[in-house]
C-alpha cells in the first residue's frame, strides 16, 4: 500500500510539471500582470514612469485582471495637479500698505473676507502693513499671505483667513518678516507662488495702494509716484518694473490687470502692460480712499458665469454704484492687445498736428486746450502730474487736425468707460508737472524724453517720437508746445 501511495503521488507530481508546459520555475513568463511590448520598442523606451503605470493599467484592464480595489488614476497636467482641481480663477490682490493707507487696506481685506466668494475661485492677498496708522488685528507690521476664507463671525473687522507659508518670498508662518513690496522681485514671487500653488484658468492680478502713473524717476522731493509705496524702505516700484515682475512671475499672459490706484489708467502704463494681460482697468483720475468695494464685486462676480467680461462687468458695476456722487470720479477698461496699434496711430496723428504748428496764435491756442479745454486729471496736492483724456484731447485737436482715423482705433481699445460727470471717460495722457497751482513746470522729466540716457524709459516715451518730447528737438508735439520759439 505505501509503494502504490508512492507511485500515485509521483504520478500526480508529473502531471503538475505537465500542467505548467515545463516553464516551472522559469524566471518570468507572459501574464496579465506584464503585458507584451508593443511594436514599437522605440516609444516605449521614451515612456516616463507615469506614462509607464498607466500603459501597465490600460494592459491589466484589457487582459479582465483589473482590481476594483486598485486607486484610481487621475492624469496630471503641467502644474502637477489634476484638471479637477484647476480653478476657474485665481485673483492676487498685492497690498502695499506699508503707508498711510493700513486703515483702508484692513477695511478692503475685511470686505473680501464677507463676501461670498464661489468654490472655484481663490483670492491671495499678499498684505504689507504699516507701523503707524492702524492698531488693529494685533497691530502687526511686517508681510503676510493670506488666502480669503469667509468670515462667518457676528465681529467682522478681525482677520479670519489662512496665513500661508511662501518660500518664493521667505515667509513662514508665525515668523516676522518684512518684505519690501516696490520690490519687483517681491511681485514676481508672489505671482510664481500663486500660479504654482493655486492653478487656474484665469489669473487676475490687482495692484493696491497709491499711483501716480507712469512715473519710473526716483525723485528725492517725491515720495508718491509709480505704484507700491512703501514707507518703511522710502522706495515705489516703476511701472517698467512691475511690467518685468509680472512677466518673470507668471511667464504668459494673465487675463486681466486691475489697480485700485489713482491714476492707474494711462496711456503709458496700458501701453507698458500691453503684453502682460489680456484687459487693463482702473481710474485714469484719483479714486477715493475707500477703494473698490470687495465685497460687492466679488459676490457680483461669483453669481456670474465668471467670464473675463463678466470680471470686468463686476469691477465696474461697484465702481460706479460706490462713487457715482464724486464728480471726479471715473473708470476705464481697455484692451490690452489693441493698445500698440492706437499708440503707434496716435504718433502719427501728433506728428502730423505738430508739423502744422507754425505760428505763435495756433501754438498758444493749442497748449490752451491741453491745459484748461479738455478733460484732465491731477492732484490735488502740489507738486502732480497732470493727465488729459486722451479721447477728450482727440475731439478738441479735430478742429486743428482731422482726427477721423484715430478715433476708431481708441473706440476699438475701449472695452468699458464711466464718469460721474457724464462725460465719458478714456485712459490719461502725460502733458507736464505742476509745481503749484497754475505754475506749470516749462520741461520735462529726463525720464520723459526720448533719446535721453535714464535707464528708466519706458516703452511709450521709446516707441510714440510723435508726442513725446525728444532730447534732439524733432518736431513732436511737445516739442513745439514746449520748446519752440514762434
Amino acid at each position: 500500500m505505501k509503494k502504490s501511495s508512492l507511485f500515485l503521488c509521483f504520478v500526480m507530481i508529473l502531471c503538475l510539471f505537465s500542467s505548467c508546459d515545463g516553464n516551472f520555475g522559469a524566471e518570468e513568463g507572459p501574464s496579465v500582470l506584464n503585458p507584451k511590448a508593443p511594436e514599437n520598442t522605440d516609444t516605449k523606451e521614451n515612456l516616463s514612469d507615469k506614462n509607464r503605470e498607466t500603459e501597465q493599467k490600460d494592459s491589466d484592464s484589457e487582459a479582465g485582471d483589473s482590481n476594483s480595489d486598485d486607486e484610481m488614476v487621475i492624469p496630471l497636467n503641467e502644474t502637477g495637479v489634476s484638471d479637477e482641481e484647476i480653478a476657474k480663477w485665481t485673483l492676487l490682490v498685492y497690498m502695499a500698505a506699508d503707508n498711510n493707507l493700513e486703515g483702508a487696506a484692513i477695511a478692503d481685506f475685511n470686505e473680501l473676507e464677507n463676501a461670498d466668494i464661489a468654490y472655484d475661485v481663490n483670492v491671495l492677498v499678499l498684505f504689507d502693513r504699516s507701523e503707524n496708522y492702524d492698531a488693529t488685528n494685533g497691530d502687526w507690521s511686517d508681510t503676510r499671505l493670506y488666502r480669503i476664507s469667509k468670515d462667518d463671525r457676528l465681529n467682522r473687522s478681525q482677520i479670519v483667513s489662512e496665513q500661508l507659508d511662501c518660500p518664493e518670498l521667505g515667509l513662514s508662518v508665525g515668523v516676522r518678516t518684512e518684505l519690501d513690496m516696490a520690490n519687483p522681485f517681491t511681485l514676481s514671487g508672489f505671482c510664481e507662488f500663486s500660479k504654482k500653488n493655486f492653478p487656474a484658468e484665469n489669473y487676475a492680478l490687482i495692484i493696491w495702494g497709491h499711483g501716480t502713473g507712469w512715473r519710473n524717476e526716483t525723485e528725492k522731493s517725491v515720495v508718491t509716484r509709480a505704484v507700491a509705496i512703501d514707507d518703511a524702505s522710502s522706495s515705489y516700484m516703476a511701472i517698467s518694473q512691475l511690467r518685468s515682475a509680472v512677466s518673470d512671475g507668471m511667464k504668459e499672459k494673465i487675463s486681466v490687470i486691475g489697480f485700485d490706484t489713482c491714476f492707474g489708467m494711462t496711456l503709458e502704463c496700458a501701453y507698458e502692460l500691453s503684453d502682460c494681460a489680456d484687459y487693463m482697468l482702473g481710474t485714469p483720475a484719483l479714486v477715493p480712499e475707500s477703494g473698490w468695494n470687495y465685497a460687492e464685486f466679488m459676490n457680483n462676480f461669483s453669481e456670474s458665469e465668471k467670464t473675463p467680461a463678466d470680471f470686468i462687468d463686476s469691477v465696474a458695476a461697484q465702481y460706479e454704484k460706490s462713487f457715482c456722487d464724486y464728480g471726479y470720479a471715473s473708470f476705464v477698461c481697455v484692451d490690452l492687445q489693441k493698445v500698440p496699434a492706437f499708440v503707434r496711430t496716435f504718433s502719427d496723428y501728433t506728428k502730423k498736428l505738430a508739423s502744422s504748428i507754425n505760428t505763435k496764435d495756433l501754438h498758444d491756442e493749442i497748449f490752451g486746450i491741453f491745459e484748461k479745454g479738455c478733460v484732465s486729471y491731477c492732484s490735488t496736492s502740489y507738486p502732480t502730474d497732470f493727465y488729459v483724456d486722451v479721447r477728450d484731447l482727440l475731439l478738441k485737436l479735430s478742429a486743428y487736425c482731422p482726427s477721423g482715423e484715430v478715433l476708431p482705433v481708441l473706440s476699438e481699445m475701449l472695452v468699458k468707460e464711466w464718469s460721474a460727470s457724464g462725460e465719458g471717460a478714456a485712459p490719461g495722457v502725460f502733458f507736464g508737472v505742476y509745481r503749484s497751482p497754475g505754475v506749470l513746470q516749462s520741461s520735462h522729466p529726463q525720464n520723459y524724453r526720448k533719446g535721453s540716457r535714464d535707464t528708466n524709459l519706458g516703452r511709450f516715451v521709446r516707441d510714440c517720437d510723435g508726442y513725446v518730447p525728444t532730447e534732439d528737438n524733432s518736431g513732436s508735439l511737445l516739442d513745439k508746445l514746449f520748446y519752440t520759439n514762434f
